[in-house]
């Protein structure tokens, strides 16, 4: 598939904010949770900014932006309504929890909510790809889990990040805050390099001789049809090399998953601060590469007969 940056920049940093208030949530649920000034000043508003830029950057993959709204009126059947409708109400719960932090009145029903909200998010975002059952790539239960475990990686490495700014290395833990995010980094590599086996392993239903409606056995599609391109070869396929994909996946596997790895090593022996700064560096730019790749990995059925655009 096609891999629309907007939708790079949305899946990624929505999915950071909502690991980062899933964390807020869990540590502020009940009695001697995170300060008020903490979560007014610093944390609740990066998240809202996290998700409004995202927010706004999925609308320019839109042809007509201004027609948006219309994406909820059909909640019953899409999970992309069903996005639509959750986003402004998880941005909106934020929004209270952000107002309550002001008051210094923590409330866990609202916690809560924002923790239910993510997750609710999470599974939409998720399903949205997982419902195109022609695309085996996705069509697995794998594609929610792969968003929600680099979702709470990446909002933790977030959270690590804001509590030493904001409280310096003498008060909060470095050892445990590396050791957190080293276990969930470690479990999105398992997961995704999983994920990649299985995606190596798919063969396609279909075969060059449905798709063209031939039957001998040696067809071999060597033009794609026609002398311009088309709404299907732009939009069904990501128009890279072999060898930019191939690199593409060794820059992922060592910007989001090893480098952090090390550089968190490194944090857990040397109780450095800095290093916790280091390893979510590379590992939001890792994000950026994984997500490219999870749309570059998707393989429209079409595509057989176009021969990747030969």
């Amino acid at each position: 598939m096609h891999p629309s940056f907007s939708l790079i920049f949305f899946t990624t940093l929505a999915g950071m904010a909502q690991g980062l208030l899933v964390f807020i949530g869990l540590m502020s649920i009940g009695q001697g949770g995170l300060p008020d000034d903490f979560l007014a000043m610093l944390a609740l508003p990066i998240s809202l900014v996290l998700l409004m830029i995202g927010l706004i950057s999925s609308m320019f993959h839109l042809g007509h932006p201004e027609r948006a709204w219309r994406a909820v009126l059909m909640w019953r059947t899409s999970w992309l309504s069903r996005e639509v409708i959750i986003l402004p109400i998880f941005i909106g719960i934020t929004c209270l929890a952000l107002f309550f932090a002001f008051l210094g009145q923590s409330s866990s029903w609202v916690w809560g909510a924002l923790i239910a909200a993510s997750f609710a998010l999470w599974v939409c975002t998720a399903k949205i790809y997982q419902c195109i059952r022609f695309i085996q790539e996705w069509a697995h239960f794998s594609t929610i889990i792969n968003f929600i475990i680099l979702g709470l990686a990446s909002g933790w490495m977030l959270l690590s990040t804001l509590l030493l700014i904001w409280f310096g290395s003498e008060t909060i833990s470095v050892l445990a805050l590396s050791q957190v995010g080293f276990i969930l980094i470690a479990a999105a590599m398992v997961i995704k390099l999983w994920i990649w086996k299985r995606n190596r392993n798919l063969r396609p239903i279909s075969t060059i001789n449905s798709a063209t409606g031939l039957k001998a056995s040696n067809v071999r599609q060597t033009s794609m049809g026609m002398t311009g391109g088309s709404f299907n070869t732009k939009e069904f396929f990501h128009h890279q090399s072999d060898l930019v994909i191939r690199n593409l996946r060794r820059i992922s596997l060592i910007a989001a998953y090893i480098l952090p790895l090390i550089t968190l090593v490194f944090a857990i022996s040397q109780d450095q601060a800095g290093w916790i700064f280091v390893a979510f560096a590379i590992h939001c730019c890792g994000l950026m590469a994984e997500r490219f790749l999870f749309f570059a990995d998707a393989n429209h059925p079409q595509n057989l007969y176009y021969q990747r655009i030969s």
